[in-house]
């Protein structure tokens, strides 16, 4: 297997397709996407898609640390934009009303980028080789939720309740995405706010104990 450490290749060579021999996180990342649907993410190499951004492989590097993470892009940069419109909800909006919106925020793209995403959701959540990296990413979005329902319900980020909110918020956000996928006429903020409507409708801001309920 070849090393995923950057080559010393002594630099950049020019750009075989005319472009200078930088990039952004960005179009590497539309150029991996797309070699990867086109190609199948275990059938394109590192090199490929460096070549296809009109860069070496050392430079690759300095972008992403794996394949995988391309599919990714700045991630983290979503995750903590998530984690801003939480934090500017205010108080007197109902923790799920404010989580559904933004996250819905969060899922906004334009027009021009639904293609892009769409495809990049699709190799996020249905690439075999990608479904670990899948795994820990999706960890870190839904601990943001979690410290948000924490927040609002003077609990800790660990205790039961606000790890059930973070574990149905992602989800309702996976489903709302597979449906994207098998309809591609649909608007994915409109399943998204549609699919946490329905966690809206059970919002625990006020926990219930089981001799409440009568149980």
């Amino acid at each position: 297997m070849p090393s995923m450490e950057p080559a010393e290749d002594g630099g950049d060579a020019p750009s075989r397709h005319g472009r200078p021999p930088s990039t952004t996180h960005r179009e590497l990342e539309r150029v991996g996407v797309e070699l990867f649907t086109r190609r199948g993410y275990a059938h394109t190499s590192v090199e490929e898609i460096a070549d296809g951004a009109g860069i070496s492989r050392r430079t690759f590097f300095r972008y992403f640390p794996t394949k995988a993470d391309v599919v990714w892009g700045d991630f983290e940069g979503e995750v903590e934009k998530l984690r801003a419109g939480l934090d500017r909800a205010p108080e007197d909006v109902p923790m799920m009303t404010a989580l559904r919106r933004a996250v819905v925020e969060f899922n906004r793209v334009p027009p021009e980028e639904t293609e892009h995403h769409r495809a990049r959701l699709k190799l996020i959540l249905g690439e075999p080789d990608l479904i670990a990296r899948s795994m820990l990413k999706f960890a870190g979005w839904r601990q943001v939720v979690a410290e948000f329902a924490a927040r609002r319900l003077g609990q800790s980020p660990t205790d039961l309740l606000p790890q059930v909110v973070g574990e149905c918020a992602l989800g309702a956000a996976v489903a709302a995405y597979r449906r994207w996928f098998a309809d591609e006429g649909a608007r994915l903020t409109d399943l998204m706010d549609e699919a946490f409507m329905a966690l809206e409708r059970m919002d625990p801001a006020i926990p219930r104990t089981a001799a409440e309920e009568g149980r």
